[in-house]
């Protein structure tokens, strides 16, 4: 199984999810240990993309009767990676005991990628007050040397 998400930051917003599964069922006779293993690899680049990850997953589930009494068996691992290259080895058993049962497999993939572009920032008021400031130092400066010349000729 395969799961592969691609995206170039963009200058809007992105969202982008892609999974994959595929499940397996099975029916097993008494005495029986049925044994489950994938080898799980992840690669995260976030070059210009807010938030990715990657998740790779088995499962199963094995339900039995035994005098009427019913059992269930459960299992789930997953390696889940938000940045650079990880892998894990997944694995999972069931063991029917004296009774058969039936269950399934379920194995999956995903990737998500989210872009949110960062909002451009607002200046503070006192940034606009010593813009003020500045300006009407530099016009009495100027009305200043305008009168000064003005007075020499």
């Amino acid at each position: 199984m395969h799961s592969e998400t691609h995206a170039n930051a963009v200058a809007g917003q992105l969202s982008s999810d892609v999974s994959t599964w595929q499940t397996l069922r099975f029916t097993l006779s008494p005495s029986t240990r049925l044994s489950f293993s994938a080898q799980a690899d992840t690669f995260v680049q976030e070059e210009g993309i807010t938030q990715s990850r990657a998740l790779a997953g088995i499962g199963g589930s094995l339900d039995t009767i035994i005098n009427g009494v019913v059992g269930q068996q459960e299992f789930s691992t997953n390696l889940r990676s938000s940045d650079g290259m990880r892998n894990r080895f997944l694995h999972g058993q069931f063991e029917t005991g004296t009774a058969g049962g039936t269950g399934q497999l379920h194995a999956s993939t995903s990737s998500s990628l989210y872009h949110y572009p960062s909002t451009v920032p607002v200046p503070e008021p006192e940034t606009y007050g010593m813009l003020m400031a500045g300006l009407l130092v530099v016009g009495s400066i100027a009305r200043r040397k305008a009168r000064h010349k003005a007075s020499k000729d």
